[in-house]
Order: structure tokens, then sequence, then C-alpha cells
């Protein structure tokens, strides 16, 4: 009786081989780049949308903060099971004195949620129109609020521990 063997093809024979980084990008998740897109669009939108119910005319965004914000969600996401796609991200606003639900971002609606993150937004307290904004209410709602660069991002699992 002859011996028959299966050969299964392995990721080599399959790709081939990765001779430059440009191939390895090709692998990277489906949706993880779009998902990335997404992110900070969606953030920016629903924030920026929300002007009026935070007594101002125009809310401002560092471009440090978003930067921030990205890489601070990609690290929490990285050890998640559906990675990036799988979170929900709620955003808050935190004056001081209150904190205002302003924003729940979806990063992937086809995807379970395994993760929620809560965003805390801060203002720029150091701008001539916040101080001036206090002491005289009128111009509040005319001057635009600069978010801070700092914030506060915390994770809460959907799925128990193993």
């Amino acid at each position: 009786m002859e011996r028959v063997e299966v050969m299964r093809p392995n990721l080599y024979d399959v790709l081939g081989p990765l001779d430059n980084i440009d191939d390895i990008e090709v692998l990277e998740v489906e949706g993880e780049a779009a998902a990335r897109v997404s992110l900070v669009q969606q953030l920016t939108q629903e924030v920026t949308s929300r002007a009026d119910a935070l007594g101002c005319g125009q809310v401002i965004f560092p471009p440090r903060l978003i930067d921030g914000v990205t890489a601070q969600v990609l690290r929490l996401a990285d050890s998640e099971p559906c990675g990036l796609r799988g979170g929900v991200l709620h955003v808050h606003y935190y004056d001081g004195q209150q904190d205002q639900r302003l924003a729940t971002v979806v990063l992937d609606p086809t995807m379970p949620n395994t993760y929620e993150l809560d965003l805390t937004l801060t203002p720029n307290t150091s701008t001539w129109y916040h101080k001036m904004s206090r002491i005289i209410k009128p111009l509040r709602k005319s001057s635009p609020l600069l978010l801070s660069t700092s914030f506060k991002l915390e994770k809460i699992k959907l799925y128990p521990e193993e």
C-alpha cells in the first residue's frame, strides 16, 4: 500500500516572498485603515456640530489633540479581538464645572462592539476669548472654543477577561 501525503500550502507558498515593507501593509486587517480615517473624521464632525450645545460660535481642534487622541485610541485598540473596528467612542466635554456628553462615535457599525472608550475634552483656558467670556456673557456665544491638547481617555471592556 502506498502512502499518500497531503501537502497543504503554507503562507509563504501562497503569498510569495515579502521583499519590501509595502508588501507587509497588504497584510493589514481589512478595514483598519478606513476605520482610522473614519475615527478622525467622525470625531471632528460630531464635536464641531455641537458648538451650540457648548455655548460657542465654533469649536477648534488643535492638530496635536487629534494626533494624540488617535495614537491613544490605536494603542488601546491594539489588544482587542476586533481591533479598532470593534470600538465605540463616547466624547464628553468638561468645562471645570459640569460634564457634558457630546457625541458617540461607532468606529465600524458592521463589527460587534468589544470595548468602549470615554474621551473627555477640556477647554484651553489660556486663550483671551475664554478669559473674557467669563466676564462678558454675550461674548461667549460668538467666540470660538479652543480645545486643550490635554484629554482623558478611559477604556471599558464589554467582555470578561479569560
